[in-house]
């Protein structure tokens, strides 16, 4: 076969290199296309990239939409089934109406806020913060005592809820990664390629030290949450109250809802396996609930809310449907705090691996 040398213009036969010029000679199509002048090009134009900023202040707005259409709905209803509005609004179910559309807003705008981003968390609580504060701002507009410490606590409950609602969006609807990889020449002749099996992933072990660490932040918090309320109420000189025992009591369910959710996170950040870490912290922390509420002879008062949300507060501490459910609701949150803390805070890689990154990253 006939290979052609570009510098020469000549062909020879039998040799790889030109004898006139040592040069590597090209087959006729390779010859064509090295020969043929190369037009670069343009890049094509940067797709319009939000600033974080924007982004929240976009889910921000969505949320504060979606609590306004919510609310006149709401209204409607009442003014159609209840002989007394105003008093149906200040009441218990009123409040418990208005704190979940507050978070079925903010769910809807941190989705917003955090699709398409590799890191969710950020951008949720972000917008939960926004909107926690300006439903604050507007609940003592327009006449809530400002002592009343429920609105307090419905501020941090938004901003975990956006952070939470976050991760989901960014983990359903991820960033788009970005590749440069070269087009290889398939005109020009090369080896061979040969394509090899993707090692196996490595097994992440179960760390039973962080998992009772996180069983013992949940039993902690579920034992405290009525005393953190009541002392919140006592030394703050007055200046944070609430009105109603039914209020008192959701308050207690909150901070003991934000206490599981951190202990299960405790238990999952950087283990590469929060699920299954939030299970076995979720399910020891409700063992030693039930063991707690045997030790006081009476039920906690986390757990009484919770009981009567599912019509079972007429069962004794040491039921076994009471128990059932008592330690199905830790566990569920528990699972919660897992996933969000794998999810959040990621497995560091190995001593060498780190020491590699940081060469690379001079």
């Amino acid at each position: 076969m006939q290979l052609f040398c570009p510098a020469c213009q000549a062909a020879f036969a039998g040799t790889q290199r030109c004898p006139r010029c040592a040069g590597l000679l090209l087959l006729p199509h390779e010859a064509a296309e090295s020969s043929a002048p190369k037009v670069k090009p343009a890049p094509p134009a940067a797709p319009p990239a939000p600033t974080p900023a924007g982004r929240v202040v976009v889910g921000a707005l969505f949320a504060l939409g979606v609590y306004l259409a919510l609310r006149k709905l709401a209204t409607g209803v009442i003014l159609a089934a209840h002989p007394d509005p105003d008093g149906w609004w200040a009441s218990f179910e009123g409040l418990l109406a208005v704190c979940g559309g507050q978070g079925l807003a903010v769910v809807f705008g941190a989705v917003v806020a955090s699709a398409g981003r590799s890191v969710g968390f950020a951008f949720g609580a972000a917008v939960g913060g926004l909107c926690g504060g300006l439903f604050l701002a507007a609940e003592l507009v327009a006449g809530a005592p400002p002592r009343d410490l429920v609105l307090y606590v419905q501020f941090l409950v938004l901003v975990l809820v956006g952070g939470v609602a976050g991760v989901f969006a960014a983990r359903v609807w991820g960033a788009v990664p970005v590749l440069e990889m070269p087009v290889p020449d398939r005109t020009r002749l090369s080896s061979s390629r040969f394509v090899l099996e993707p090692p196996p992933a490595p097994g992440r072990p179960t760390l039973w030290l962080r998992a009772l660490l996180g069983a013992a932040v949940i039993v902690f918090a579920v034992g405290v949450a009525e005393q953190v309320r009541s002392g919140t109420q006592r030394y703050s000189a007055g200046m944070l109250q609430v009105t109603t025992q039914g209020q008192a009591q959701f308050l207690t369910w909150q901070l003991a809802v934000l206490g599981v959710v951190g202990g299960g996170a405790l238990a999952g950040a950087a283990t590469g396996a929060g699920l299954r870490h939030g299970v076995i912290a979720g399910a020891l922390g409700g063992v030693g609930v039930l063991g707690l509420t045997a030790a006081r002879g009476e039920t906690l008062g986390p757990v009484s809310y919770w009981l009567s949300k599912l019509s079972l507060a007429h069962l004794p501490p040491n039921d076994p449907t009471a128990a059932v459910a008592a330690l199905t609701g830790i566990l569920v949150l528990g699972v919660i705090g897992g996933w969000l803390g794998g999810t959040l805070f990621l497995p560091l890689a190995p001593a060498h691996m780190r020491t590699r990154l940081r060469a690379g990253l001079d």
